[in-house]
Parts: C-alpha cells; structure tokens; sequence
C-alpha cells in the first residue's frame, strides 16, 4: 500500500492521498483534489470508497448495474399488472405500515453487509416493499381513471433520471461534494415533513416537491459515486441499490403530484 502511494505521487507531482481502511480484497488511494470526468466505474478523483469483494472490469461493472436495475424495474412492472387491482380493490392500504421497516432493514443489511449476494438479497428487500407500494399506488388510480397520469409521472422520472445522470456525468465533483448536505437535509426534512403532515396537512403539497428536488440530488450523487468509486461485484449492486431507490421514490412522488392535480380538474 506504501509503495502504491509513492509510486502515484512521483507519477502526479507529490499530491496528497486519502488513505482508508480496506474491508475487501484490495486497498485503493484516490486522488484527493478537484473531480476529472470518470468513466463508468472507474476510480474518479475526489472520492474515495472501500472495495468490497474482488475487483472486476468496466464491462462487468457497468452490466451488473443495469442487471440489477432492469430487475428491480421489471418485478415491480409485474407486481402493478398481477396485483395492482387486488391491493386498490381488497385493502385499506394498512399493509403499507410494513414498507417502511422492510425499506429500513434493506439499507442498513445493505450498508453493513460486505458481500454480494447479501448486498442483491437487501436489494430485492427492497424491491419487494417498493413494489407493494407503486402496485398500490397504481391501482388506485387505475381505479378512479386516472392512468394518463401513471403515464406521465413515468415520463417525468425518465427525464429526471436523464437529466441527472448527464449532469452526474459532466459535473460529477459537484454532486460527491453534496454527500453530507444531502444527509443533513433529508434527516430534517423527514421529522418536518411528518408534523406538517398531522399538524398543518394543506400545507403538506409542498413537501412533494421538495422531496422531488431532494431525490434528484440525491440521484446525481448516487450516479457520480457509482462512476468514481472502484469497480467490483458489491459496489455495483449498492449503486443499483441506491439509484434504484432514488427513482422508484420519485415516481411515487410524482404519481401523488399527478393524482392531486388530476383530482382538482
């Protein structure tokens, strides 16, 4: 590890490296400075990230992302057509009571576990729960008529995601460098949310929004780590894990938008 940061400092005119502590099978030191452009997966200037698991080729990387993506998306496409209808028409929605704990439970195995098939089974703890709701979601504005509206906050998300991923993509120093701002605000923003939401409910529309333009940060950031951190097996499916989640809440988000502007006209 000493001879590969002395050797890189000879090699980029004596920078500084950050140094961490490696969980997996390789150590890495990136460079610590002003974020060049990465390539998908490729170990981008400015951050840095624990290697979990060995390391495998951009190809490899890159796939295993859109793998576990078109996963996540295509059950929950099959959870809206199979049981879209059976959730809107024979439950309360009490069932969605166990979302959020599956949802908690499937970020903290997937940040705490250190392989991958534990890391794609927190994922599909994820998907599942996810899936549940959009079905839902979806199903009830199915119901009252209101599928032109499923189509456009589809569209929408499509074009977020885009947007952010060419932003993430020309400007990625920017996004890794919101990391701790977007923590801070998304932990304030939940417990405000809450009270507005039992104390002062017309208000509350707002917040929709909010979380939108949060979320889309989020995304940005999310991109930008999966293109500048090492490449291997585990940190390609934490990425879909975290992109996944980004645009799946979103949408959800901008279903309720859809849904409350459709029910005004």
């Amino acid at each position: 590890m000493e001879e590969f940061r002395n050797n890189n400092q000879n090699n980029q005119n004596n920078e500084e490296y950050e140094t961490y502590e490696s969980w997996g099978t390789i150590e890495t030191a990136v460079n610590v400075g002003s974020a060049a452009k990465p390539a998908f997966g490729s170990s981008g200037r400015g951050y840095s990230e624990v290697v979990y698991g060995a390391a495998v080729e951009d190809r490899q990387y890159l796939l295993t992302i859109i793998g576990c993506l078109a996963w996540g998306f295509l059950v929950n496409l099959l959870m809206c057509i199979t049981l879209g209808k059976s959730l809107a028409t024979g439950q309360d929605g009490s069932f969605l009571m166990l979302v959020v704990p599956l949802q908690i439970a499937s970020c903290f195995m997937n940040a705490f576990s250190k392989k991958a098939i534990t890391k794609f089974i927190a994922y599909n703890m994820l998907v599942v729960p996810m899936g549940l709701e959009i079905a839902f979601v979806v199903g009830v504005m199915a119901e009252v008529g209101l599928m032109d509206a499923v189509t456009m906050a589809l569209i929408g998300t499509l074009v977020i995601g885009a947007v952010m991923f060419i932003m993430a993509y020309v400007k990625p120093e920017v996004f890794l460098s919101l990391g701790k701002t977007l923590l801070i605000v998304t932990f304030a923003a939940i417990p405000a949310a809450i009270l507005i939401a039992i104390f002062a409910p017309a208000a509350y529309a707002a917040f929709d929004m909010l979380f939108i333009v949060l979320f889309a940060l989020w995304l940005g950031f999310d991109i930008s780590r999966a293109m500048a951190q090492p490449k291997s097996t585990a940190n390609a499916i934490t990425s879909a894990f975290d992109v996944y989640y980004d645009l799946a809440y979103i949408f959800l988000r901008l279903l309720l938008i859809m849904a409350k502007n459709s029910s005004r006209k």
